[in-house]
């Protein structure tokens, strides 16, 4: 009577180990088929722009001071390997010049990070003229701020992560380059 009991038990336990096994193997295999969230483009009407993001966005209003006043910026943000993306626009003050507004932006974005300028160059953005700078932050992150200006309306996009996460990554030339506007709108 003893062995059957010790049987019972020992076939239980392997049961139960195959069992624990099993669902270690499943929950592997679903995070190794769950990757990163795709690609989709996206019309955003109240700042009249279109963009590719991925996954979740997270929508919020942040008001920064600039050297012709206090401005108030809608931000897009969301992650994809590694990497932070935002989009912003904020409202700018009659008469602030494009170039005024893109230094202001890049400077104020350098002070908050305590960075250092790696690179800048003028690009275009949507048929515009955009400043485009690369920023180490004293944490060693990388941002990538491309600003550009067109009327009374200023546009950011940022790419920001730790120095690998920009290494030959295609999934930020693609963020950068998705980016139109809506002028139609």
């Amino acid at each position: 009577m003893s062995d059957t009991r010790d049987n019972k038990k020992d076939f239980f336990s392997a049961k139960l180990f195959f069992l624990i096994l099993g669902g270690i193997a499943a929950y592997n295999l679903s995070n190794w088929m769950s990757s990163e969230p795709e690609w989709e483009e996206m019309a955003y009407e109240s700042g009249a722009f279109v963009a590719k993001t991925a996954g979740k966005s997270d929508l919020r209003k942040l008001r920064e001071d600039l050297p012709f006043g206090e401005v108030e910026f809608q931000y897009l943000m969301f992650a994809r390997n590694d990497v932070q993306y935002a989009i912003s626009y904020g409202e700018m003050p009659v008469g602030v010049e494009a170039d005024s507004a893109t230094v202001s932006r890049r400077d104020r974005m350098l002070s908050k990070m305590e960075g250092e300028m790696l690179a800048e160059e003028m690009v275009e953005m949507s048929g515009h003229p955009a400043r485009q700078t690369k920023i180490r932050a004293s944490d060693k992150s990388l941002l990538r701020l491309q600003s550009l200006q067109v009327g009374t309306r200023l546009y950011s996009l940022m790419a920001a992560g730790a120095p690998d996460a920009f290494d030959d990554n295609p999934d930020i030339a693609l963020f950068f380059a998705s980016f139109r506007l809506d002028e139609a709108k």
